[in-house]
């Protein structure tokens, strides 16, 4: 099988070693990397985690093709390893197996999609995608956490700025409960965070707040949401999380299980990813993968 190419889109050589700082080849290791043998491409994988330590570089890609990121993503899924998040920080959505209940995994070509009690989650795995790690080469493969990167070039969502209409959620993943999808406009380039909603009470609020950015209307319409509760659907390039579990009331836990989290204090950071976690900009945030030790 054909190694994947380590390069994250960072193209830069450093200067004291030769080294890329993306990928940590040299410039003749980059330039014969096609025609090199697998045995030769191997052994370079093996250095490159030494080579970005020597280098100070966090970040650095797993030797995975399209096809082992898919099932790393579906084997995850199926034995409720560990928990998959979308969004931002301070806007986030998190999938888990929801405790007592399993997880039913469909892989339909390029799409996975999962659910259990509370919701569902959709990640569309082609060549645009990347796997990516942040811990120390130290760290075991199943401890460590894996970042599922997306290609700017694949294109990314649009963006708003206040509350928007999206019109009726095609397609949802839980089809037990469609409705009307509104963006919450958090006006952010990696992720949106919508609520999916068929409450005539619901949607006439939500048409009425139409343009307010979310300092503008997480005071009125706040409490309302929480009351309702509609179905959060939390967005990136990679593809979705749907959550139905209740929204806790001000002071209460969040369920186990998929739940969201809509933080003012956090978004304001403008992070997408935790401290320590900076992708390179060829890449936009898909989803992020924390093993059950490291959750």
């Amino acid at each position: 099988m054909t190694l994947a190419s380590p390069c994250t889109g960072v193209c830069k050589l450093d200067d004291a070693t030769g080294w890329c700082l993306g990928c940590a080849r040299s410039g003749p290791e980059i330039a014969d990397w096609r025609a090199g043998t697998t045995d030769w491409r191997s052994a370079i994988w093996s250095e490159i985690p030494v080579r970005l330590s020597q280098m100070g570089v966090a970040c650095r890609r797993l030797p995975w093709s399209t096809a082992e990121i898919r099932d790393f993503a579906a084997k995850s899924l199926r034995d409720g390893a560990g928990t998959w998040t979308m969004g931002v920080m301070g806007g986030v959505a998190e999938f888990a197996p929801t405790p007592g209940h399993s997880v039913q995994t469909a892989v339909m070509g390029d799409t996975i999609e999962a659910r259990t009690s509370g919701g569902a989650i959709r990640m569309l795995i082609d060549d645009g995608v990347r796997a990516l790690t942040f811990d120390p080469p130290s760290t075991p493969m199943e401890q460590a956490r894996v970042v599922l990167a997306v290609k700017r070039e694949r294109g990314r969502l649009p963006v708003a700025n206040g509350i928007a209409d999206l019109g009726p959620d095609v397609p949802p993943i839980v089809t037990e409960d469609t409705g009307q999808l509104f963006d919450l406009g958090l006006g952010r380039k990696e992720a949106r965070f919508c609520v999916r909603t068929s409450d005539p009470d619901m949607i006439d609020a939500l048409t009425a707040a139409a343009g307010l950015p979310l300092d503008g209307w997480l005071r009125t319409l706040g409490p309302v949401l929480g009351a309702k509760s509609p179905t959060r659907v939390v967005e990136t390039a990679l593809g979705r999380i749907e959550v139905t579990s209740r929204i806790p009331p001000p002071g209460g836990t969040s369920p186990e299980g998929p739940h969201t989290h809509l933080l003012p204090d956090h978004l304001q950071t403008d992070r997408a990813l935790p401290a320590g976690i900076d992708l390179p900009r060829a890449y936009l945030p898909g989803a992020m993968f924390y093993p059950a030790q490291a959750a």
